[in-house]
């Protein structure tokens, strides 16, 4: 109980998670990590997973344009009765052919 493990990337990838984790003691269930083991994602990757109290997400090369028939999934994590706020400061689709999708595990409470 209490040790710790840091991770850490090559050169050309992202750590995505938190780089120390610590085990604690779980009732129940014996001993467990505080936060579930994070994983190396290439730079500039579209898509990923996104932990942190705040944050930017934005399309490969912005500002520039991106390439076509790119499918980017985003995972938010939080912890149970955060709110998750999305503010969109830049943002153009392509008629016909781009859409976003925004969905969650509960309805959400305010829009």
């Amino acid at each position: 109980m209490g040790d710790k493990i840091r991770y850490s990337c090559e050169s050309g990838f992202v750590l995505e998670g938190h780089s120390i984790l610590t085990c604690i003691v779980s009732p129940g269930s014996g001993a467990q990590w505080d936060f579930p083991s994070p994983f190396c994602r290439a730079e500039g990757a579209c898509g990923g997973t996104f932990r942190g109290t705040a944050g930017s997400i934005t399309s490969p090369g912005y500002p520039a344009e991106y390439d076509n028939n790119l499918d980017c999934t985003w995972s938010i994590l939080a912890e149970p009765g955060d709110t998750i706020a999305l503010v969109f400061n830049d943002f153009l689709l392509e008629d016909k052919y781009d859409f976003l999708e925004i969905s969650g595990t509960e309805a959400p409470s305010i829009w």
